[in-house]
């Protein structure tokens, strides 16, 4: 049996099981379960201790998590961030698949990316990814934070534009794309005045922090349900080494939804 979960904070409604279990080809060789965590020690003593193969990696550790990590993909090292964790050969490995997701989940529903102005919202380790995938992506990025100052090397280093909170209100109207990582609870989200030209994706699929705003001001709105499937996809194949049902495991989250 090969022992797959989830790891993080506040994942007792997470979809991830549901997820994965439409993409197993054979159920009997895998288990996934939600596994909360207080701390990212405990979250890798457990790791270790159960033992997991692999395991998806959630808010808040997806960048503390690197401290435990031997080996790390280039796209790991250049958002400094992990979503997935993986045994290989005696070398626990990361992987960072939010950047596909991010990517996949624009291109996946017809919207494309490239030469496109796109302004991400938050720093963590899901921001860092949106900013990188957009930039990859050919778009002209711009990233904001309450706080910049921890965010002005990777800006530099992805090329992107970072801009305070205060500036938000100049640039909005010319943005083609929007990502949040915000957590609802973001202040500044319920001041954005949308308009129908731009597409909108949230991070957060349980909460939807801009459905409401998108919809006030006519914007195509994009649930996180599309990013968490499109980082599961390539998550699945770190974890199996086999391409996972990806009609089985669209239709478990967007079809229900």
């Amino acid at each position: 049996m090969i022992k797959l979960a989830l790891i993080g904070q506040h994942i007792e409604h997470s979809k991830s099981p549901q997820l994965f279990a439409a993409a197993y080809h054979n159920i009997q060789r895998y288990s996934y379960k939600r596994i909360p965590a207080t701390t990212v020690g405990k979250a890798m003593r457990l790791f270790h201790s159960i033992p997991l193969h692999g395991i998806n990696v959630t808010a808040p550790y997806k960048r503390t998590i690197l401290n435990y990590i031997d080996q790390y993909s280039e796209e790991v090292e250049l958002v400094g961030a992990a979503n997935v964790i993986v045994r290989r050969n005696d070398k626990i490995v990361a992987y960072n698949t939010d950047v596909a997701g991010v990517t996949d989940a624009f291109i996946q529903n017809g919207v494309a990316i490239y030469g496109k102005k796109a302004l991400v919202f938050g720093a963590g380790g899901a921001g860092h990814a949106a900013a990188y995938a957009l930039k990859k992506g050919g778009a002209r990025v711009f990233w904001t934070n309450r706080t910049t100052a921890g965010m002005k090397n990777r800006a530099q280093q992805y090329k992107v534009h970072c801009i305070s909170f205060g500036e938000i209100a100049e640039h909005i109207a010319k943005m083609d794309l929007i990502v949040n990582t915000l957590p609802p609870t973001a202040g500044i989200l319920h001041t954005l005045s949308l308009h129908e030209a731009q597409v909108v994706l949230d991070a957060d699929y349980e909460y939807n922090p801009l459905e409401k705003i998108a919809a006030a001001g006519h914007a195509r709105y994009i649930n996180g349900l599309s990013w968490l499937l499109w980082q599961a996809v390539p998550s699945f194949f770190y974890f199996t080494g086999i391409m996972p049902d990806t009609n089985a495991m669209r239709r478990t989250l967007l079809d229900e939804n």
